[in-house]
């Protein structure tokens, strides 16, 4: 009878060490899932993309609140990059909602910052045909429109 009962709490043992694993997975598996973010798309056209790599941090009020997922040139549009980033679904997101490409000026990384002026509107949901998230319109760098009036001063110089 000694030798029967070691192998019943061998057996449970085993039995639930294999319960708890599958348990494990499974919480493992539901904890880091794709239900944490929401994912939008960006198109850039007038704000240079130099710095900006796959994994770059996207911020919002200074805060880090995604990354950037993918990026590439359109097909239809060598001059146009489709940005893909993924946000935490705590973010507001507004309809009114830039993005912004900013860079350390030691190092040159480029990061995505996202601006709601006052007042937000409404959260962003709606996705456009052909398109798989929310897009989110391109905003302007207050340091480019900076460089441009500078740019003019210089050739209205020139030309004087």
């Amino acid at each position: 009878m000694e030798a029967d009962a070691k192998y019943t709490y061998v057996g449970l043992a085993v039995i639930a060490l294999i319960a708890a694993l599958i348990g494990g997975l499974i919480w493992l598996k539901s904890a880091g899932g794709r239900n944490e973010f929401n994912y939008y798309t960006i198109y850039f056209e007038r704000q240079p993309l130099d710095g900006l790599q796959i994994g770059a941090d996207v911020l919002m009020r200074g805060i880090k609140v995604g990354r950037v997922e993918d990026y590439a040139l359109t097909a239809a549009n060598i001059n146009r990059v489709r940005v893909l980033i993924r946000i935490d679904r705590r973010t507001p997101v507004k309809t009114n909602t830039v993005a912004v490409v900013t860079r350390s000026f030691v190092t040159g990384i480029a990061k995505i910052d996202l601006q709601t002026p006052d007042p937000p509107g409404p959260t962003l949901t709606a996705v456009l045909d052909d398109e798989p998230y929310p897009v989110i319109t391109e905003g302007t760098s207050n340091l480019d429109e900076i460089a441009n009036r500078l740019n003019m001063v210089g050739e209205t110089a020139v030309k004087t």
